[in-house]
């Protein structure tokens, strides 16, 4: 039976069954105590004691520090924190505002900029044509277009919305920025164009005061009200006549069949395979490609050496391509007869 006595303090003791100096409690029924002389276990117990003493002594350090308010501090106190470890503080008062505006999350709307009816929108600025109210996550933020571009407010929220006058109408809106030209530009952003109402291709893009200048494709005009190429009889200040160097010739009408419905072909005079479309009596110019000619008989673009009046350099370049297709078409056909033809049952 293993020896157990008992220390000042209560605590049941087992001699031996320890480490060093440092003893482990056992706690054993009664009935197992044996008592050892008063000096054998004065020893055992003082150090035990002292231990006991120290290890309580380190849980209150330790329970102070992660609790202080618990130490010293009278209840229902103004204020009160909790921590746990790895946390921050959590500190409410009692005198502080209500809760529901202690715990709002959402940033505050700059009110000097305007208000916000939805989290995210813009709308103009009143009577300015070009200044707006941005929101974002319900913050408002006035915002000024660059020079020469208006705001739109029909646009999606994910899509810039200063564009070009053409695309926005500020009808009441009149009020604008001071221009800011260039030497080259009347405005950071423009569209101008080039010459006059005979010389109607060309155009230019002014992009933070600096001027590119552009060519139509052959045959269209620049619109200053679209901003883009298009026939020439649909430009209002170009006459079409003059920049292609054709008329329509007249229709003869009757008093039986009256105007002629529809549209004419007319080859050029200097470019065979340069052909005009008559529209309502105004010309648009159309081309051929390649070794092609226009062919008044047919009203279609066909190989130039069946066109007489086509130059010599071009009838034998469409006579050169026209032999290496039939050389073409004879390879693709020896191929197939190699082909074996399925048999019919």
């Amino acid at each position: 039976m293993p020896m157990i006595f008992t220390c000042r303090n209560g605590f049941r003791m087992r001699p031996g069954f320890y480490s060093g100096s440092v003893p482990k409690v056992a706690y054993t029924p009664a009935h197992r105590i044996i008592h050892y002389p008063s000096e054998a276990r004065a020893n055992v117990c003082d150090s035990f004691e002292m231990r006991s003493f120290l290890i309580f002594a380190c849980l209150c350090a330790i329970a102070h520090a992660q609790f202080p308010s618990s130490f010293g501090t009278p209840r229902n106190q103004g204020s009160f924190s909790q921590q746990g470890f790895g946390s921050q503080a959590f500190k409410p008062s009692y005198n502080q505002a209500p809760a529901q505006n202690r715990f709002d999350t959402q940033p505050q709307v700059k009110q000097s900029a305007g208000s916000c009816r939805e989290a995210n929108e813009r709308y103009p600025v009143s009577g300015s044509c070009d200044r707006y109210v941005e929101c974002i996550n319900g913050t408002a933020e006035e915002k000024l277009c660059p020079d020469g571009l208006r705001f739109n407010p029909n646009v999606n929220f994910n899509v810039y919305p200063c564009q070009y006058p053409n695309e926005v109408a500020c009808l009441e809106r009149s009020a604008l920025q001071p221009a800011q030209p260039t030497d080259e530009c009347p405005h950071q952003f423009a569209y101008l164009k080039l010459g006059d109402a005979k010389n109607c291709s060309g155009f230019r893009s002014c992009v933070n005061g600096v001027a590119y200048d552009f060519v139509c494709p052959e045959g269209l005009a620049f619109s200053s009200e679209s901003y883009r190429c298009e026939w020439p009889d649909q430009v209002q200040d170009c006459d079409a006549e003059a920049f292609l160097g054709f008329r329509c010739p007249a229709v003869p009408t009757t008093k039986e069949l009256g105007e002629p419905a529809g549209y004419r072909f007319y080859r050029s005079d200097t470019n065979c395979q340069k052909f005009f479309l008559c529209i309502d009596g105004r010309p648009r110019a159309l081309s051929c490609g390649g070794d092609n000619a226009f062919d008044e008989l047919t009203s279609t673009c066909v190989l130039a050496d069946e066109i007489s009046v086509c130059p010599n350099e071009l009838r034998a370049a469409a006579a050169r391509s026209r032999e290496e297709e039939k050389q073409r078409e004879a390879q693709e056909e020896k191929l197939r007869s190699k082909i074996p033809q399925k048999r019919r049952f």
